[in-house]
């Protein structure tokens, strides 16, 4: 499992200034959604194109599937 404070500050990931656009939803079935969007990481100035595949179960939604690809600059 993953915590935040333990992977941020001096020896962590850190922390990054990043921007989120061209976000869109596609219905792939009941209960089933495809997001995908740019992420404009402008700590490392790079771009990449973000897609999930998100099920709806017990009440809640869950990722089931996450792809990130280099993209070039827009």
């Amino acid at each position: 499992m993953w915590h935040k404070r333990k992977y941020t500050g001096p020896g962590g990931i850190g922390v990054r200034e990043m921007a989120l656009t061209d976000f869109e939803m596609h219905p792939l079935a009941d209960g089933v959604v495809l997001a995908t969007c740019r992420v404009d990481d402008r700590t490392r100035k790079q771009q990449t194109l973000r897609s999930s595949i998100w099920k709806y179960t017990d009440r809640s939604w869950k990722m089931v599937f996450h792809q990130g690809t280099v993209a070039p600059s827009k």
